[in-house]
Order: structure tokens, then sequence, then C-alpha cells
């Protein structure tokens, strides 16, 4: 009996952290191409001042 509990609490537990984490991840991507476009437009300003100096 006390088995099938802590297997439904576990199951309660596992779906909680994938939806958890299903939340989080568009903020982790966000990030990641806001990190990557600041990255890009850091390069292309180096490249137009070294062309233009």
């Amino acid at each position: 009996m006390s088995d099938s509990g802590e297997g439904t609490t576990f199951m309660q537990w596992r779906e909680r952290a994938q939806s958890e984490v299903q939340e989080e991840r568009p903020q982790l991507r966000a990030v990641l191409i806001t990190a990557a476009v600041v990255v890009l437009v850091g390069i292309l300003v180096g490249v137009v001042v070294l062309l233009l100096s």
C-alpha cells in the first residue's frame, strides 16, 4: 500500500519537475539568443572599426 503511495508521489514530483523545466527553458533560450546577438553585434562593430581605421 505504502509503496504505491510513494510511487504516485514520485510520479507527481517528476511531472512537476518536468513542467518547471519546460517553463524555465524559454527564459534560458532567450538569454542564449540575446548573448549570441550581442556577440555578433560586437564582432560586426569591431570589423567596421578595423575597416574604417
